[in-house]
């Protein structure tokens, strides 16, 4: 089954996403990076505003692999309340040992370890991964404005990868600029979830407000968990531009 991520940046977003049936609340800031951390304070208000209605992920931002200083991040952001803490691997610096110094909380904490399809590492990090005790991986894109996960990844490549990561144990998630149109054939490669941002937001822009309808059409398009099914049948809704 594959689970529905929506990315948000506020607490009404957050009610929004989790009315709309999203599985996965996903906090993030759009306006700063391809993997942008809110702040604290905020953290803590959407945790305390989802309490528990649907399980809750946030990033630690688009941090420079420095070891220590992205071990303290993860840390404290977990210290959030979180469920899962989301760790991108950008280019540069020490993504081995930074993801090494983490081998001891990385179970406890669930680490969702990203990678981008524009800048994979020159490393095994599914293995990586799966050796320090992460939750998962998640493949995205750093550049948002240079195309969707499959413009830089092949549906062969991306079930190779799901299939490396499955293998490992380890979650599996894809999202990256990811639209309608492309949720029917990632669905079929049996990811455990699909997320999104700018394809729920007004004009397909990330960094204005979830859309309501965009919402409900994407949630339409991913088969729903047994326990949501009786819910009011969304498939009738279509995204209505109003750009």
């Amino acid at each position: 089954m594959t689970l529905f991520l929506a990315s948000v940046r506020d607490t009404a977003e957050a009610e929004m996403a989790i009315g709309a049936g999203a599985d996965i609340i996903d906090l993030k800031d759009p306006g700063h990076g391809a993997l942008g951390a809110l702040a604290p304070d905020t953290i803590a208000a959407c945790v305390r505003r989802i309490a528990a209605r649907a399980p809750v992920s946030a990033t630690i931002g688009d941090l420079p692999l420095d070891g220590e200083a992205v071990r303290t991040a993860v840390l404290a952001t977990a210290a959030l309340g979180v469920d899962y803490v989301k760790l991108g691997l950008f280019p540069g610096g020490d993504a081995e040992r930074s993801l090494d110094l983490l081998a001891t909380e990385a179970a406890q904490i669930r680490l969702i370890v990203v990678l981008f399809a524009d800048a994979l590492p020159d490393f095994d990090a599914i293995a990586l991964a799966a050796r320090i005790g992460a939750h998962g991986v998640m493949f995205d894109t750093m550049g948002k404005d240079a195309g969707s996960l499959p413009d830089h990844m092949s549906f062969m490549a991306l079930a190779e990868y799901i299939a490396s990561a499955k293998a490992e144990g380890l979650v599996v998630g894809l999202a990256g600029s990811l639209k309608a149109q492309h949720v029917a054939s990632l669905v079929a490669l049996a990811p455990d979830l699909l997320g999104f941002r700018g394809a729920l937001c007004q004009c397909g822009d990330r960094s204005r407000d979830l859309d309501p309808v965009r919402l409900a059409a994407i949630r339409a398009l991913i088969p729903e968990r047994p326990h949501i099914l009786n819910q009011p049948n969304l498939a009738n809704l279509a995204p209505q531009s109003l750009c």
